[in-house]
């Protein structure tokens, strides 16, 4: 799934409105983001070297370090580890308390990105196992690439992040809230508009079909 929609579907689930829970919602979110984070850092690095996207989606998101740094970032053993240390830390006094649901929060919703992409990547999946196993799953469904029903997918991802979408404007009623709930209906909006109705194109998309190609 796309980031928008992990970081939207974490909130949904883990996310509570209230001034006691900011900590906790900050939890949840910087887990949601963090499995993604080596690939923005990478495509960040690609432009300030002046790497052109073909080299960056068919050679270096495949290979380390970028691979190395990208399949620990999605390792569903080093946040179940994480998850345990929350779950089993002592919560007898407050700031234990608060640390033991931060810790949890945080690892679930980075579990829950980890799962949510797990089934739909073909040749461009994680070792979600590392460091136990670089076993990678090769699933029959693309979340992106068309020739693996990625057309299709793209249009429940849709359903979903706007349903999502929904629900957390009724849930929380704060401007900046909304006003970045608001930011993501656009998030949505403009990929949709520029691939499917208007037919346009992405070195990324183009790159790694390429590459899913040549495997």
């Amino acid at each position: 799934m796309n980031t928008q929609t992990h970081l939207l579907l974490a909130t949904a689930l883990f996310a509570r409105p209230g001034r006691d829970n900011r900590l906790r919602n900050a939890a949840v979110i910087t887990g949601a983001l963090l499995p993604d984070a080596v690939i923005f850092v990478m495509f960040a690095w690609s432009k300030l070297i002046g790497a052109p996207e073909s080299e960056v989606w068919s050679n270096w998101y495949f290979n380390p370090p970028w691979l190395t740094a990208i399949d620990w970032m999605n390792s569903l053993p080093l946040f179940g580890a994480v998850l345990l240390v929350g779950w089993v830390m002592p919560r007898n006094a407050p700031g234990l308390n608060v640390l033991s649901s931060v810790l949890m929060l945080f690892a679930l919703a980075a579990i829950t990105h980890l799962l949510g992409d797990l089934p739909f990547h073909v040749d461009d999946g994680h070792a979600h196992f590392v460091p136990i196993s670089e076993w990678r799953f090769v699933s029959p469904i693309s979340y992106w690439d068309p020739r693996h029903y990625g057309n299709i997918m793209s249009l429940l991802e849709l359903a979903l992040g706007m349903t999502l979408i929904v629900i957390l404007w009724r849930r929380f009623a704060g401007r900046t809230v909304r006003a970045l709930l608001a930011l993501a209906v656009i998030a949505y909006a403009v990929p949709y508009v520029w691939f499917v109705l208007l037919g346009g194109h992405s070195d990324h998309f183009a790159a790694l079909i390429q590459a899913a190609s040549a495997a």
